[in-house]
C-alpha cells in the first residue's frame, strides 16, 4: 500500500506541474490578449484623434483659403469700382470743360445780351426785393450796364446798383449775382452755376449715356 502511494506521488506532482503550466499559459494568453486589445483600442483612439485633427486642420485651411479668396475678390472689386469712378469723373470733367468752352463762345454772340436781361429779371424775382445789387465778371461790365437799363426801363420800380469795384471770378463764365439789400439773400445766376445745376439734375442720365454698362448693371440688380 505504501509502495502504491509512493509510485503515485511523482505522477501527482507531474499533474500539478502541468496544471500550473496550463494556468500560467492561460494567464499569459489572457494578459497578452488584453494587452493586444488595449493596444488596438489605444491605436484606434490615436488614429481617430489624428484623423479629427487632420480634418480640423483641413477645414481650417479651407475656411482660411475662402476668407483670403473673398478678401482678394473684395479688394479687386473695390479697385475696379474705384477705377470706374475715376474714369467716370474724368469723362464728366471733360464734358464740363467742353460745355464751358461752348458757353465761352456763346457769350460773344448778340443773344448773350438778351440772356443777361433774363438772368437779371430772374435774379430780382428770386431775392424778392425791388432794390438789389448786382455783380458780374469784369469783362461783362458794359454789357450788364446795358441789360440793367433795359430791365429798369421795363419796370421802373426796380432799383439796381451795379457793383463796379468787386467782380465775380472769371470761372463764373458769365451771368450775374443778384443780392437783396443788406446782402441777406444772394442769387447766383451765373452761367457756371446754371451749368452745375443742370449737370447735377442730369448726372444720372449723363453717367448712363457715357457708361452704358451702368444701365445694364442697374437692370440686373
Amino acid at each position: 500500500m505504501a509502495e502504491q502511494q509512493t509510485s503515485q506521488a511523482p505522477r501527482q506532482l507531474l499533474q500539478m506541474v502541468k496544471f500550473i503550466e496550463f494556468e500560467a499559459n492561460s494567464k499569459r494568453q489572457e494578459i497578452q490578449s488584453n494587452a493586444e486589445q488595449e493596444c488596438e483600442r489605444d491605436k484606434a483612439s490615436f488614429i481617430e484623434k489624428e484623423r479629427k485633427k487632420i480634418e480640423a486642420d483641413y477645414i481650417h485651411k479651407v475656411k482660411e483659403a475662402e476668407v483670403k479668396k473673398k478678401i482678394a475678390f473684395s479688394q479687386e472689386l473695390s479697385a475696379s469700382r474705384l477705377k470706374l469712378l475715376e474714369s467716370e469723373d474724368k469723362h464728366i470733367e471733360d464734358l464740363m470743360t467742353l460745355v464751358k468752352d461752348k458757353l465761352q463762345k456763346q457769350i460773344l454772340n448778340e443773344d448773350y445780351n438778351d440772356l443777361l436781361v433774363k438772368l437779371i429779371k430772374e435774379g430780382v424775382k428770386k431775392v424778392e426785393d425791388k432794390k438789389v445789387t448786382i455783380m458780374c465778371i469784369k469783362n461783362d461790365l458794359e454789357k450788364v450796364k446795358k441789360a440793367i437799363d433795359i430791365v429798369t426801363k421795363e419796370d421802373n420800380s426796380i432799383k439796381i446798383t451795379l457793383d463796379q469795384t468787386h467782380f465775380l471770378d472769371q470761372t463764373a463764365i458769365g451771368g450775374v449775382a443778384v443780392a437783396s439789400m443788406g446782402d441777406k439773400i444772394v442769387c447766383y445766376n451765373t452761367l457756371e452755376h446754371r451749368m452745375n445745376s443742370a449737370l447735377m439734375i442730369s448726372l444720372p442720365q449723363v453717367r448712363v449715356t457715357v457708361f452704358p454698362s451702368l444701365k445694364t448693371r442697374k437692370q440686373k440688380n
